[in-house]
C-alpha cells in the first residue's frame, strides 16, 4: 500500500465500527486498506462501471466490510447526520466527476456534527490558465480552482474548519515513481500501480492510455499550471448549527 494512501487515511482517525463512505473508489485499493487495517464498514462509489466491476471481483476473499456502488454522489440517497468521516480519496481515479458539482454539499448532509471529510482533488494555479490547459479542462468538462479557491468552496458548503493544502510536489513524485516503474516492466500490458490502486490494463491502447495521461499531468504539474490540493473539512457543531440557521432567519 502506497505511503501516500497511509498518510491521507490516518488523517481520518477512523475508529472501529465506523461507516465510511468513499466518493471516486476506483476499484477499491484505498477501501480495502481502511477495512482490514482500522475494522470499518466503507462503501466505495464511483461512475465507472467497469471500475467498480474490477474492485467487484477483488472483493472476492477478502474479509472485511466493504460494498461497492455504481452512483453518482451528487443524487445518491444516504442518510441525514449518518456518518463522522467522509472521504474523496483520488477522486479522478475515473476521470469523471467535476469540483463544481454539489457532491460537497452532499457530504455536509450525510455527516454528524463535527464529522469530518477529507478530499483529494486537481486544482489549478491562480490566475487564467494557458490556452492549451484551458482546452484541455474543456475537453475534461473541468470546473478546476486553484487550492485557495476550493477552501472556499467548502466553506461556502457550510463547512466549519477548513484545512486547504497544495500537494502537487507530492503528486510529482507519484507520477513519476509510476512512470519509473513502467520503465522497468518487461510485459507492458501487466498489472500496473495508478495513485493508491491498481489498474488493471486489458489491451496495449489502455495501456498507452493511462500512461500517456500520466506523461500529460506530469508535465501539467511540472509547470505549476497543474495542482494537486488535500483538503480536510469538519462540519459545525450542532450547536453552531442551529446558531447560523436563527441568525439566517
Amino acid at each position: 500500500m502506497r505511503e501516500t494512501t497511509k498518510e491521507f487515511v490516518s488523517k481520518l482517525e477512523l475508529k472501529p465500527g465506523q461507516k465510511v463512505p468513499d466518493v471516486g473508489c476506483g476499484i477499491g485499493g484505498t477501501e480495502f486498506y481502511m477495512a482490514e487495517h482500522f475494522d470499518v464498514e466503507v462503501v466505495g462509489f464511483d461512475l465507472s462501471i467497469n471500475m467498480i466491476s474490477i474492485a467487484l471481483d477483488r472483493a472476492i476473499g477478502h474479509n472485511c466490510l466493504v460494498e461497492f456502488e455504481v452512483a453518482d454522489c451528487t443524487k445518491k440517497t444516504y442518510p441525514d447526520e449518518h456518518v463522522l468521516v467522509a472521504g474523496l480519496m483520488s477522486r479522478r481515479s475515473s476521470e469523471s466527476e467535476n469540483p463544481g458539482d454539489n457532491s460537497h454539499g452532499s457530504f455536509f448532509k450525510w455527516l454528524k456534527p463535527r464529522g469530518k471529510v477529507l478530499i483529494t482533488d486537481y486544482c489549478k494555479s491562480s490566475g487564467p490558465p494557458s490556452p492549451e490547459f484551458e482546452a484541455y479542462i474543456r475537453h475534461r468538462g473541468y470546473d478546476l480552482r486553484d487550492v485557495e479557491a476550493y477552501g472556499q468552496m467548502l466553506k461556502d458548503a457550510g463547512f466549519d474548519e477548513v484545512i486547504a493544502e497544495d500537494r502537487t510536489q507530492q503528486f510529482i513524485q507519484v507520477l513519476q515513481k509510476e512512470m519509473d516503474a513502467e520503465k522497468e516492466k518487461d510485459n507492458l500490458l501487466a498489472t500496473s500501480l495508478n495513485i493508491g490502486n491498481c489498474i488493471l490494463f486489458t489491451s496495449e491502447e489502455d495501456y498507452n492510455n493511462i500512461v500517456g495521461g500520466w506523461k500529460s499531468k506530469l508535465g501539467r504539474s511540472s509547470m505549476g499550471e497543474q495542482r494537486w490540493g488535500l483538503f480536510i473539512a469538519w462540519k459545525k457543531e450542532l450547536a453552531k448549527l442551529r446558531s447560523s440557521s436563527v441568525c439566517k432567519r
